[in-house]
């Protein structure tokens, strides 16, 4: 399958370490809305929409365990795959992520941005 990665930060203009550890941010890339974390194994990519309550996840926190922790009912979603706790019984989706010697890039698959 096709991956078309999206650069999000440049090492040149943005520094060596552009998001804090244990940080979670949005990302806008092509109309769609991503949640990026900085853990420290690098970065990893999910869906910002909180699956139970719409939420975005990129305004919540990250644990130092690497779960994303949704701002309004404090679900959690493993920033590595996605998936909520047990209990939850939901996930967000996951992308992959590529720290590449110029930069981080974020990868969708095809059937995302061909139409």
């Amino acid at each position: 399958m096709a991956i078309r990665f999206y650069q999000i930060y440049e090492f040149k203009r943005d520094g060596a370490e552009p998001q804090q550890l244990h940080s979670v941010r949005t990302v806008e890339i092509e109309n769609k809305l991503i949640c990026l974390t900085r853990l420290p194994e690098g970065y990893f990519a999910i869906d910002d929409k909180c699956p139970h309550a719409g939420a975005r996840l990129g305004l919540g926190k990250c644990t130092e365990e690497g779960m994303v922790v949704c701002p309004i009912h404090r679900y959690q979603y493993n920033a590595k795959t996605g998936r909520g706790l047990a209990k939850q019984g939901d996930y967000v989706n996951s992308y992959p992520v590529e720290t590449r010697a110029d930069g981080v890039y974020i990868g969708f698959d095809k059937k995302w941005w061909q139409f």
